[in-house]
């Protein structure tokens, strides 16, 4: 089928607003954004364009306003496609199929005529039908309820308060208001049915019908800013006005900042201040608890050290602010208090003394405990101190403190510390620099765009916690689904195939030699499981989809990644991954794009006969096009073995990529002018062999076939 539409001209605002109790930090955002494009496609799939669809979204609202939406879609000229004309008709009369579909379509058969779709298979019924636009508000009526079912949210939750709720959101419904001008869009949900009135600030608004023309303006009135942007930008607006009051320099936090827009409905920042006793804190340890305990701003002096000056962002206009900030200090105080206590008292016991405590921490039910995990790392990298570029010695100290942290108070008051006070406390026991910076950071990445750590003893460790991770849970059978990730195995993959592909920090291990040495550890140790082949297969697999996935990120396409991973070479993935890089350039010349084709070309006709050989006879060659690439393979391997020679890798291949990509002309030829599949089985045979070399030469780079 096919449909005209005429354009509707009367227009009027559309708004929609969801009002619940407040949703979690950074999940609204996400349900406003689907909210919109659903709603935009239902309206787009009726014929109905509108005005942009502005979006707003606060702890306790996802909003639509669009100020022209037509009241009436347009009526519409349907085609109807039947049966084709061998099908409908026999011996020029009408068939059952053809009396059957017009049937179905409500329409006598005389309504039919045959026309060609253009397809090239003859002519079909074709016929035309007047279809009546309907009211745009019973049309978003009908799909407001499934939509609002469909909305993507971590948890939802189903409530009784009095009425039966058969539907689950992310939190309560407490209002819904859907109008479009004056007329009411009349539905259900969660057992509220929609309206006009809407509910402004909890503290300083009150309920009134929501402004259908400028619903942002009215909810400003009622303590509301409802454009998240705004509201980010005044956030940080009030925050830098308040550091200058102050005389300190804000610290930087976008993350935190995306978290406080979430929470709060009509932002006004407060100064606070705590004990200038707790400056003798590690400066996380106070950014930590400000961050995570209180959703509060940390600052610095003129001179750029911490300062006991912070910032919070409350939901209210107080009158009495200096009560707001008394109360932020009060609980901040106790918190750095249990914080000072512990960090005095952690210290008694060094790291090292307390690496016997982690046989008491369980790592999984299942795969023993955390002691037997940092045995597992510190045999890791002493094994493989050389691929990993550092000193064994200082490598295997702190794999084996590198988690003594987990046993000391602090840590255990704020999870957040881990490793970073492993650091500073390695330190004060006198630890070398080294050990204790690899210590500190040896958990980074924690994502996809953290900093890697500039420490090499601490990439060690990562790679060997993510590698021993992985294959942990996989023999489990822990495997993350397409909707669940409890364990994090994603994050750790992500983090590994960061650790891998650095080419400024290299790893002389293949992934595959990576996953053999921590699953070795494993097998080792016989404390608690042995890990099969089968599973160090799932997890080489899991991660290099990982690598797939992050492909653009790490600068070149999936495809490029994909022709390196399957030369015949095996090699760390950080050389993979600047053979990708040079692909995407090779892969986007002319030159390039000829010999992929003609690599994949090769590669389908190898697949499909039974020559293995590449041995070639130049004596059976029978048309010039065939002797003239022998010729040139010949020179390109030996042009290639003495590139490969000169050990410089980066210079090599862009120079190797080069000179394959000038068999273009001789390659083309030979398929202008010879008959693979010659006849004669000798010729055919010698033909195939001549593609197999030529293959086997590209392979030492990638498989460049894959790019086409």
């Amino acid at each position: 089928m096919s449909d005209s539409m005429a354009s509707s001209t009367t227009t009027a605002p559309l708004l929609i607003e969801i009002g619940c109790e407040e949703i979690p930090a950074g999940v609204a955002p996400r349900m406003g954004e689907a909210l919109q494009q659903a709603v935009a496609a239902c309206l787009s799939d009726a014929g109905i364009t509108t005005s942009p669809l502005k979006l707003g979204v606060t702890p306790r609202r996802l909003l639509l306003h669009t100020e022209a939406c037509p009241t009436m879609q347009a009526d519409r000229e349907e085609i109807i496609w039947g049966p084709p004309e061998r099908v409908a008709f026999k011996d020029g009369e009408p068939t059952g199929a053809a009396h059957g579909f017009a049937k179905k379509c409500g329409l006598p058969l005389e309504a039919f005529t045959l026309a060609d779709k253009g397809d090239g298979k003859g002519n079909y019924m074709r016929a035309t039908r007047q279809i009546t636009g309907r009211a745009v508000v019973e049309i978003v009526a009908e799909a407001m309820p499934d939509i609002l079912r469909k909305l993507p949210s971590p948890k939802q939750m189903r409530w009784q308060d009095g009425v039966t709720r058969n539907d689950a959101f992310i939190r309560p419904v407490r209002w819904i208001v859907a109008r479009l001008g004056d007329t009411p869009i009349d539905f259900s949900f969660a057992g509220i049915r929609s309206g006009l009135i809407s509910r402004g600030h909890r503290i300083h608004g009150s309920s009134g019908e929501l402004d259908v023309r400028d619903p942002f303006g009215w909810l400003m009135g009622q303590y509301v800013h409802a454009d998240r942007d705004n509201r980010r930008a005044l956030i940080a607006e009030q925050l830098q006005a308040a550091a200058a009051a102050q005389g300190v320099q804000l610290v930087a936090d976008a993350a935190l900042l995306d978290e406080v827009t979430d929470l709060v409905e009509w932002p006004v920042a407060i100064a606070a201040r705590y004990d200038d006793d707790f400056l003798r804190l590690p400066e996380q340890v106070s950014r930590i608890e400000l961050k995570h305990h209180q959703r509060c701003f940390s600052a610095h002096d003129g001179a750029g050290h911490v300062s006991p000056v912070f910032f919070t962002v409350a939901n209210i206009e107080s009158p009495q602010p200096e009560l707001v900030a008394h109360g932020n200090a009060r609980v901040v105080n106790a918190r750095l208090a249990d914080a000072a206590f512990y960090f005095d008292r952690d210290p008694q016991q060094s790291l090292d003394a307390r690496v016997e405590k982690l046989s008491e921490i369980v790592f999984q039910d299942g795969l023993g405990m955390v002691g037997d995990q940092v045995r597992r790392m510190r045999a890791f990298v002493l094994d493989n101190a050389t691929a990993l570029g550092v000193d064994a010695n200082h490598a295997q100290r702190a794999a084996l403190l590198c988690k003594s942290d987990l046993t000391t108070g602090l840590v255990a008051e704020f999870p957040e510390l881990q490793g970073y006070m492993g650091g500073i406390y390695a330190k004060m026991d006198g630890e070398h620099e080294a050990v204790a910076d690899a210590i500190a950071h040896h958990y980074a990445p924690t994502g996809a765009d953290d900093a890697l750590p500039a420490n090499a003893i601490a990439r060690a460790i990562g790679i060997s916690e993510r590698t021993d991770k992985l294959l942990g849970y996989f023999h489990l059978g822990r495997i993350p689904t397409a909707s669940a990730d409890p364990f994090g195995l994603r994050r750790a993959a992500i983090g590994l195939v960061r650790l891998l592909t650095d080419a400024r920090y290299p790893v002389e291990m293949t992934l595959q030699k990576v996953i053999d040495e921590a699953a070795k550890q494993w097998n080792q140790q016989r404390v608690t499981i042995a890990i099969s082949e089968e599973t160090k297969a799932k997890a080489h697999d899991f991660v290099i989809e990982r690598l797939f996935g992050l492909a653009p990120q790490l600068g070149f396409s999936k495809a490029c990644i994909d022709a390196a991973i399957h030369s015949s070479e095996n090699r760390p993935l950080y050389r993979e991954a600047m053979i990708a890089e040079y692909l995407m350039r090779f892969a986007s010349s002319e030159p390039g794009q000829a010999i992929a084709a003609a690599n994949k070309r090769i590669a389908n006709i190898l697949r499909k006969t039974d020559v293995v050989t590449s041995e070639v006879d130049p004596a059976r060659f029978s048309e010039t096009a065939e002797q003239s690439l022998y010729d040139a393979l010949c020179a390109a391997e030996a042009e290639f073995a003495t590139i490969m020679q000169r050990g410089d890798f980066e210079n090599d291949m862009l120079t190797a990529l080069a000179m394959l990509a000038g068999l273009r002309e001789d390659v083309d030829q030979f398929f202008d002018d010879v008959m693979v599949m010659a006849e004669d089985a000798a010729i055919r045979t010698n033909r195939l062999a001549l593609l197999a070399r030529l293959r086997k030469l590209f392979l030492n780079i990638a498989d460049v076939g894959r790019l086409s």
